[in-house]
């Protein structure tokens, strides 16, 4: 089911809390699946969108790529409500809603690269 209205956090699972997701990002290297590959600068819109799956979902956020399948089961709204920004520019949806959030420290480590300036129109 789709949610509907303002979102609220919801129970998570054991482990899945913002201070397991911080422990974990600290700990882990590679969250965003770059297998040791460098930033990239030009990932176009139309390969963002083909990444809108619970098991490969990638977001864009202020021109920034980011695979969010790692914090997918840790987002205090639920699975459901992250995934509305799965495939597409989540920036309007996230500043609704987590305008106080410093999403570059909250998913620093999958950060995958920048949005292709021609896709940003």
């Amino acid at each position: 089911p789709k949610p509907a209205g303002r979102p609220g956090k919801i129970p998570l699972e054991k482990g899945y809390s913002q201070m397991d997701w911080l422990r974990l990002s600290r700990g882990s290297q590679d969250l965003a699946g770059r297998q040791g590959q460098p930033l990239r600068r030009d990932i176009t819109m139309e390969e963002v969108k083909a990444h809108r799956t619970k098991s490969d979902a990638w977001t864009v956020l202020r021109g920034k790529v980011y695979n969010i399948t790692p914090y997918i089961n840790f987002h205090p709204g639920g699975a459901d409500w992250i995934m509305k920004g799965a495939g597409m520019d989540c920036t309007a949806l996230f500043n609704k809603y987590h305008a106080w959030v410093n999403s570059d420290m909250l998913l620093e480590k999958c950060l995958i690269g920048q949005l292709a300036p021609a896709a940003a129109n």
